[in-house]
This record gives C-alpha cells, sequence and structure tokens, in this order.
C-alpha cells in the first residue's frame, strides 16, 4: 500500500468517525432538550449531514504545497479551516461529555443550560478526562485537514 493510499484511508475514517460523534452529539442534546426519540434521530442526522460536508469540504479545499513537511505558509492559508474545523469539534464534544457525566450532572435539572453549568462546576474535579476527551475529539476533526496539508498531490 502506497503513502498517499494511506493516507486517503486515514482520512476517510477520521471523516466517517467526525461524522459518527456529530450524530452521537445532536442525538445527545435532543435527548436532554426534547425527550423525544424521533427528533433526536432526526437532528442527529441533519447535524451528522452538515458535520459531514464541512468536514469533506475542509479536507478537499485544503492548498497544499506537495511536499510532506507542513509550512507555515499552508497553516496561513488553511487557518480558517483548521478554526471551523475546532469550533465544530467542541460543539460536539459538550454533548458527549455530558452524556459521560450524566450520573453527575442529570441531579441539577434536566435543561441544557443548568447541566452545561453543572458539567463546567465539575471541571475543576475532573479536568483531565474532560480535557483528553475534548482533545481527542479535536483531534479526529482536525486529522483529515493535516494529512491532506502533508500529503504529496
Amino acid at each position: 500500500m502506497t503513502r498517499k493510499e494511506t493516507q486517503k484511508i486515514i482520512t476517510t475514517i477520521a471523516v466517517v468517525l467526525a461524522t459518527i460523534l456529530a450524530w452521537t452529539s445532536g442525538f445527545i442534546v435532543m435527548q436532554i432538550v426534547y425527550d423525544s426519540i424521533a427528533a433526536s434521530i432526526i437532528f442527529g442526522i441533519v447535524w451528522a449531514i452538515i458535520v459531514f460536508c464541512e468536514s469533506r469540504f475542509s479536507q478537499i479545499s485544503l492548498k497544499s504545497d506537495g511536499k510532506v513537511e507542513i509550512t507555515k505558509e499552508e497553516i496561513k492559508s488553511n487557518l480558517w479551516q483548521i478554526i471551523a474545523a475546532t469550533l465544530v469539534a467542541l460543539l460536539v464534544t459538550i454533548p458527549l461529555l455530558l452524556k459521560v457525566y450524566a450520573s453527575k450532572v442529570a441531579a441539577v435539572g434536566v435543561d441544557l443550560k443548568s447541566q452545561i453549568s453543572a458539567l463546567g462546576a465539575l471541571f475543576p474535579s475532573q479536568w483531565l478526562p474532560i480535557i483528553a476527551i475534548s482533545l481527542v475529539v479535536v483531534f479526529i476533526f482536525q486529522l483529515p485537514i493535516f494529512i491532506r496539508m502533508a500529503s504529496e498531490d
């Protein structure tokens, strides 16, 4: 298997993982807000499609100089895609964290605002797992971008 084929496979896996994470986060948010399976599934699908299109667009529209090394110019020219992927990843992370800490967060109430503030209150004692989960999700969203910038085509 060539380097180019390996890059395409890894990029595809990362985009699929990002899409699955987006569907899961959309489903969780709608479950918290409306407690409706049908609305959760539909919103999860819509959110997953949006994230999939954003991930593919970011990956396809990147500018690469054809060298394996990622240069400062490549990072500058692709900065908006890096920022957009990071913001989407953070939006996906919050519902996933609410699900991970559901037992601790659910005690404060059922509305999303109180659960997010309870998650913020958990941060001082649970900072390492929260940051680890967030970094993994951000890494999954950033992986296709940096693989494409390091590609030789």
